[in-house]
């Protein structure tokens, strides 16, 4: 079973009665269609619960949702039914993330935002039982973009991101990034910035890519991502939303290691990365809330195997958007204790910052 869960209170506050019901209206649409796909889902609003299930309403606070979701979890496992993944549907403003204790507070940020606390049944878990995505929206009282996520998921098939390739890392990583690129594409194709930057970029290049690679840098104040030279500390804009407009990229898989490359709070598909990608019709988007770590230079680590490892679990026909980002964590988990024996402040970091906006149901081929 499938969870997809939302806050119709925090819908109504923000979109107003008419427009909380336009976006209930197209969450049932996609449940309806995950079911037409061979995923049974299950739409519950946070402040009613599910009565059928013995499971109370709960307040609209990360403690409260992530004890439903594990009440929800329990009253499955009496049927011997398993909860495989979770749909967060709205943005932080409608579904709260979890604003965890950050394990490096000498890099600045005062939490991490994250998901992984509606993954299991011990919220504080290393690893996730099931699946969480999100389907974010814009900021503001106009629920167009989330209503339009929605349909974009419920009229989705199976991926295909292989059918289409694109990477762009920056140059002062480029070595780290070639590893993990090497998963999915010859590593000669990597656009490397600089020189490519986005006041020049070939919008060609990107048009139609179904699997994205992005090893960029990105900053909290502004929506670009940026390119640095090996040679130069200073940044250089490498992609900005814009330079997305009217691309194709239906169904397209992103993977960003960019510092808060995932951000959205407060922000809309003109001021926010993943909701542009979002927007031109990407069905998945995995980056960091916050700062993200890695290294310059093999071997990869922290931000390095979490994209390397879901970049290899799509390899996997048949398998999830969801278990892909599972399989994901599993490997920085498994990869990072091998090396090292255990996991230090920025491993931990990387575990709780990396999201998945989408739907984790989707099917890869």
């Amino acid at each position: 079973m499938n969870l997809m869960l939302t806050s119709q209170a925090r819908l109504r506050a923000l979109y107003g009665r008419a427009g909380a019901e336009r976006v209930l209206d197209a969450a049932e649409q996609l449940r309806l269609a995950r079911v037409l796909r061979g995923a049974p889902s299950r739409l519950v609003v946070i402040e009613q619960g599910a009565p059928d299930r013995d499971v109370p309403a709960a307040l609209v606070t990360p403690d409260g949702i992530a004890r439903q979701v594990a009440a929800i979890s329990a009253a499955l496992d009496r049927r011997e039914t398993l909860l495989e993944s979770v749909l967060l549907i709205g943005g932080p403003e409608i579904v709260p993330f979890f604003l965890a204790e950050n394990p490096t507070p000498y890099d600045g940020d005062a939490a991490v935002p994250s998901d992984g606390y509606y993954g299991a049944a011990n919220p504080y878990a290393l690893l996730p039982d099931w699946a969480v995505g999100r389907i974010p929206g814009a900021a503001g009282p106009d629920p167009a973009l989330l209503i339009q996520l929605l349909e974009t998921a419920a009229g989705l098939g199976v991926l295909q991101p292989h059918e289409k390739v694109f990477g762009y890392v920056t140059e002062v990583w480029h070595r780290a990034a070639e590893i993990v690129y090497a998963e999915v594409d010859d590593p000669a194709h990597l656009l490397v910035s600089p020189p490519a930057l986005a006041a020049s970029f070939d919008r060609s290049r990107l048009d139609g890519a179904r699997l994205i690679y992005c090893n960029l840098h990105g900053v909290p104040e502004g929506p670009p991502w940026y390119g640095q030279s090996e040679a130069q500390p200073a940044l250089v804009a490498a992609l900005r939303p814009s330079d997305l407009a009217g691309l194709d990229l239906h169904g397209a898989i992103v993977v960003s290691e960019a510092c808060y490359g995932a951000l959205v709070a407060g922000r809309t598909a003109e001021t926010a990365m993943p909701l542009a990608f979002l927007a031109e019709g990407a069905a998945a988007f995995i980056g960091a809330t916050a700062i993200s770590y890695g290294p310059t230079a093999p071997p990869p680590g922290e931000a390095d195997l979490i994209a390397l490892h879901f970049l290899r679990a799509l390899k996997q026909p048949g398998i999830t958007v969801g278990a892909a980002f599972l399989e994901a964590r599993a490997g920085l988990l498994r990869d990072t204790m091998a090396r090292q024996s255990t996991l230090d402040e920025d491993d931990q970091k990387t575990l709780l910052e990396f999201v998945l906006y989408g739907d984790p149901t989707l099917v890869v081929v």
